[in-house]
């Protein structure tokens, strides 16, 4: 009897070690695994559940898990079905159908002076994305906030020069060089196509040329606005919300708050580390091609820049991930 007892306890220990009791080892292993799980075709993202000493694997579609392992250095893996993650500029009127969000008091695709948050922008090259918000940069000078891929990329994903004109609303919704509201003033550069790469933001500042409302976001029924100002982190199960150029004002639910995620940018990919997840909430999709820069937030603080999705899932850079290498504030 005492040997079964003994062996019955050294079987649980054998199996509370394997499981990872220790949330520190966890992710070292989702960190030392991390390159190769993101080269198997169909992975999406990776991150860890401390709670349940899991790492989480996101996938494209269901039948991937088949491709990725069920333990890691004695850890389980647990799938989880998001989609492919994009960058969400806007690339059709199929895609993106801004008509079918919203009302025309103010429309998101209109051209404005003062500029504000939740309109259409975009520089030269690409179709349209979504003017963050308004605030200063650390001279005092107005600026805007949106991604790079809106602001600072070309179609082929290639860096503009400073300087590069800006348009508001962005080409792909009339915008032309009647309606520059300013230039290229500073981006968070992008590693591409590596499976090392340390990527946490995909963002970029304009110098506006014409007066802006600072931290004015426009609000859910398009006719007037709600502030955003300071900034704060979110846990999971939090409610966030943003104002984009497509969906308007959305709502979604935070469901990991340190992901690492595979994002497309059509010809080129990205790994992104410590990423915020939302989910859509009511099968309402919290995002959707257009939006990308819009700025997220709780309760009238900012939690991140919004910048990738799929239909059921979005990702947002955080906030510190932002404003510190662009040296703002909001």
């Amino acid at each position: 009897m005492k040997k079964i007892i003994i062996i019955a306890i050294l079987a649980i220990f054998l199996i509370s070690m394997a499981s990872g009791a220790n949330p520190v080892k966890v992710k070292e292993v989702r960190e030392k695994h991390e390159p190769e799980l993101f080269a198997i075709e169909g992975v999406s993202g990776v991150s860890v559940d401390e709670e349940n000493n899991e790492i989480i694997v996101y996938i494209e579609k269901p039948e991937i898990s088949k491709k990725v392992p069920k333990v890691l250095d004695g850890f389980h893996v647990r799938h989880k079905v998001i989609g492919r993650i994009e960058a969400l500029q806007t690339i059709s009127a199929i895609e993106a159908p801004f008509a079918a969000y919203q009302t025309l008091t103010f429309s998101r695709t209109g051209s404005y002076n003062p500029v504000f948050g939740g309109i259409s922008v975009g520089n030269p090259y690409i179709t349209a994305g979504t003017l963050g918000l308004v605030t200063n940069d650390g001279s005092g000078k107005p600026i805007i906030l949106s991604n790079a891929h809106v602001l600072a990329l070309n179609s082929q994903n290639k860096f503009l020069p400073l300087g590069t004109p800006i348009y508001q609303p962005g080409p792909y919704d009339g915008g032309n060089s009647l309606n520059k509201i300013g230039v290229l003033s500073k981006y968070i550069g992008i590693t591409f196509n590596s499976y090392r790469a340390n990527n946490k933001a995909d963002a970029a500042i304009a110098t506006l040329s014409i007066p802006g409302n600072k931290n004015e976001i426009l609000n859910e029924t398009n006719d007037g606005f709600y502030i955003i100002s300071g900034t704060t982190t979110v846990s999971v199960n939090d409610i966030v919300r943003k104002s984009g150029r497509t969906t308007g004002v959305t709502t979604g639910i935070v469901t990991d708050t340190a992901a690492s995620v595979k994002v497309s940018y059509g010809g080129k990919w990205a790994i992104f580390k410590d990423q915020i997840i939302v989910s859509n909430l009511n099968s309402i999709k919290f995002s959707d091609g257009g939006d990308s820069g819009s700025a997220v937030d709780k309760d009238g603080k900012f939690i991140g820049l919004l910048f990738a999705g799929s239909s059921t899932t979005t990702v947002v850079n955080k906030a510190g991930n932002v404003l510190a290498p662009l040296g703002i504030n909001v």
